[in-house]
């Protein structure tokens, strides 16, 4: 069975793990990122984040559990 790789823990990392079960991809994909938080939306952090007027998680592109729901395993901080 295919296994996809994905590296990149930005918007377009996780729009792909997004998109290839949504198209139907019934493999393996895992998101390898070498930050160690979930992808996360980086031009509203910069302006935002970097104030110190909120947290990280706040820019999560998607929910903790949407990963392992449709089964995308996550080598965060890899």
């Amino acid at each position: 069975m295919e296994h996809y790789i994905v590296v990149g823990g930005g918007q377009a990392a996780s729009r792909t793990a997004d998109c290839l079960r949504l198209s139907g991809f019934k493999g393996g994909i895992t998101l390898i990122s070498e930050e160690p938080h979930l992808p996360y939306q980086r031009p509203p952090l910069c302006k935002t984040f970097l104030t110190g007027n909120s947290r990280i998680e706040r820019f999560n592109l998607k929910h903790p559990p949407f990963y392992a729901l449709n089964n995308i395993q996550l080598k965060l901080g890899a």
